[in-house]
C-alpha cells in the first residue's frame, strides 16, 4: 500500500514538474481589437492581424505588428499611423514573466490578473491586464483586457478638425497557447 502512494506521488510529482516545464508557443485563432472615445460618444473600433506569440527563458512575449492596425476609414488608418510612427516603431509587445500567470487544468478555466511590461512607440512600461485562459488538452485559449493611457508612450493625442480622442485606449486580444 505504501508503495503505490509512492509510486503515485512520484507520478503526480513528475507530471507537474513537466508541466511546468513545457514550453508555450503561438498556436493561432488570433483576434486583436482596440477601442479609441471622443466627445459626442465617438467610437473608433480598431483591429489588427498578425499576433505572434513566444516563449523564451520563462518569458512569455506576445507581439503585434501596428502597421496592420485597421479603423475602416482609409484616411483615419493613416492618421493613426503616423501619430504611431509605424516605421520607426513597427511593433507593439508585452512580455510577461510566465511564473506571474496562472494556468488552468485541462478542461478547466481561470480568470486572473498580472502586470507585464508593454512596448509601444520605443517606449516600455508596466501595464496591468485582466485575463482568461480555458485549457482544452495542451492548449490555452486566452483572451486578454488592458486600458492605455497613449500619452505613457509619449504619443500625441489624435485630433482631427479639433476633435481629440480619449488618451486611454482600450485593448482586447484573443489567442492560442499550446504546451509543446
Amino acid at each position: 500500500m505504501k508503495f503505490g502512494r509512492a509510486v503515485m506521488a512520484t507520478w503526480l510529482a513528475l507530471s507537474v514538474s513537466m508541466a511546468a516545464s513545457a514550453k508555450l508557443e503561438d498556436a493561432g485563432d488570433v483576434d486583436v481589437r482596440f477601442l479609441a472615445t471622443g466627445p459626442g460618444g465617438m467610437e473608433i473600433k480598431g483591429e489588427a492581424s498578425g499576433l505572434k506569440a513566444s516563449e523564451t527563458d520563462g518569458q512569455l512575449k506576445i507581439k503585434v505588428p501596428v502597421k496592420d492596425l485597421q479603423t475602416g476609414i482609409g484616411l483615419r488608418d493613416s492618421h493613426l499611423k503616423k501619430y504611431l510612427e509605424v516605421e520607426q516603431y513597427p511593433d507593439a509587445t508585452l512580455e510577461i514573466d510566465r511564473s506571474k500567470l496562472t494556468f488552468p487544468e485541462n478542461d478547466q478555466s481561470v480568470q486572473s490578473s498580472a502586470t507585464g511590461d508593454f512596448t509601444l512607440h520605443g517606449k516600455t512600461k508596466p501595464v496591468k491586464f485582466s485575463y482568461k485562459a480555458n485549457r482544452t488538452g495542451s492548449d490555452y485559449h486566452v483572451q486578454a483586457l488592458a486600458k492605455i493611457d497613449i500619452r505613457d508612450f509619449d504619443i500625441e493625442v489624435p485630433c482631427y478638425l479639433k476633435v481629440c480622442v480619449d488618451p486611454i485606449v482600450k485593448l482586447k486580444i484573443k489567442f492560442k497557447l499550446r504546451e509543446t
